[in-house]
């Protein structure tokens, strides 16, 4: 890309920095850990040439993955490989409870505050007059666990196995005057807590965290519009995951990622009138495959 067109595109892309979201704190043995200390950092800008005929081949911190992006960055987020290596593990146990924290800025503008005396124990916030420490794309959390082959190292291994999704949060109560409500669209949203299912086998792992927003389909739109991609935000952590269980699990044949999140499997897309919780699609399911119990997999789609 010549200089000038990449000034043209971060010039009409800046304002995004403030506008999307990227996990980055965990909350694991009932303590907030350090910001990013257990997740794989983000290379940031990143040039992402795999995605063709896009005017957002750079992308900085907290910007939109796409399905047709690299695949480490679907798996994980722009560049994770690169700090996998410094990138310590966190020892949990199965059956564990953990919550995790988005943050809005990019790391350049962090401050203290924005992290930690968060009200309600939160693990992020932000204090700034006019700024929310929100998702401000409608669309549902899940959590995915991959566990690092044998023969391999979690420092370097690329997420390109198998993956389990263990946790999704997304359409809740009807709660206020639109019929469809996100649980996290909201100016304050839910603590995102969920636990390590207890039949995990013991292990290395790779934790991926996500709130995907899906591409919506209207009448005007067709098969292969990049308009109708849905965005990601993709974070790992690093797990050691240990495990008290007095019978040998094994673990589900899970799915592969990115092919899980192609724009044809469920989950990707929404209809016009979706989009705008005003209805819910017929067989609407979340994306990113079914959803261990850690006794079974079940089809993961809204009450």
């Amino acid at each position: 890309m010549g200089y000038l067109h990449f000034l043209a595109v971060f010039a009409a892309m800046a304002p995004l920095t403030q506008c999307h979201y990227t996990f980055v704190r965990i909350k694991a043995n009932g303590e907030w850990q350090e910001p990013m200390r257990y997740i794989r950092n983000l290379t940031s800008p990143f040039d992402e040439k795999q995605l063709v005929d896009s005017n957002m081949i750079w992308r900085e911190w907290n910007w939109p993955t796409y399905t047709l992006d690299f695949p480490d960055s679907v798996r994980c987020g722009r560049g994770n490989l690169d700090h996998a290596n410094a990138t310590e593990v966190l020892t949990v146990k199965a059956g564990d409870t953990v919550e995790i924290a988005q943050q809005r800025s990019p790391p350049h503008d962090w401050t203290h505050d924005m992290f930690y005396g968060c009200p309600d124990d939160r693990g992020t916030c932000d204090p700034r007059p006019g700024y929310k420490q929100d998702f401000n794309h409608p669309g549902p959390l899940i959590v995915h666990l991959s566990k690092v082959p044998d023969g391999q190292d979690i420092h370097t291994y690329d997420g390109s196995g198998n993956w389990i999704k263990i946790h999704s949060r997304g359409l809740g109560s009807l709660a206020d005057e639109r019929p469809l409500k996100w649980e996290l669209f909201t100016d304050v949203p839910p603590h995102l807590t969920f636990k390590i299912p207890p039949q995990t086998p013991a292990g290395q792992y790779l934790m991926r965290m996500d709130v995907v927003m899906s591409g919506v389909v209207t009448e005007w739109t067709k098969p292969g519009d990049l308009g109708i991609l849905a965005q990601f935000y993709p974070s790992c952590a690093q797990l050691n995951i240990l495990s008290n269980a007095t019978t040998t699990t094994t673990l589900p044949k899970g799915v592969a990622i990115p092919e899980i999140f192609a724009p044809d499997r469920p989950g990707m897309t929404t209809s016009y009138e979706m989009y705008h919780f005003r209805t819910l699609d017929e067989n609407y399911t979340y994306p990113g495959g079914p959803v261990w119990t850690g006794e079974r997999l079940v089809e993961d789609k809204p009450n």
